[in-house]
């Protein structure tokens, strides 16, 4: 997990992400301190351990700002490099990297909270 966590103004400045309710926009940084430094976070312990539900994850989804990468909903933040830029030597990569790549090789990504 990262020790370090920036958002970027034009992501959460934008009027799609002020658009959408509360829950989900704190979703978004709850997720974001929680991801590794690949973007990659389980969503469910984090909305577990939040308080935030499957709804808040749906609305994140269908904004673009998060895809689902399993049924065990394994999240990757979509603007995680415009949020977070670390020097390559201080990169640690994801444990799921590998569920990333797969996934970014099919031509459709898994994108529904089931």
């Amino acid at each position: 997990m990262t020790e370090r966590c920036m958002f970027a103004k034009s992501i959460i400045g934008s009027a799609r992400f002020l658009r959408m309710p509360p829950t989900s926009r704190l979703l978004y940084y709850d997720l974001g301190m929680a991801a590794d430094d690949d973007g990659i976070v389980e969503a469910f312990s984090v909305m577990r351990t939040t308080g935030a539900n499957e709804d808040d994850l749906r609305v994140l989804v269908s904004k673009g700002f998060v895809r689902v990468l399993n049924e065990d909903l394994v999240t990757y933040i979509t603007d995680w490099s415009r949020n977070n830029y670390i020097q390559k030597d201080r990169c640690r990569p994801s444990i799921y990297r590998e569920i990333l790549v797969k996934l970014s090789d099919d031509s459709e990504m898994d994108t529904q909270v089931r």
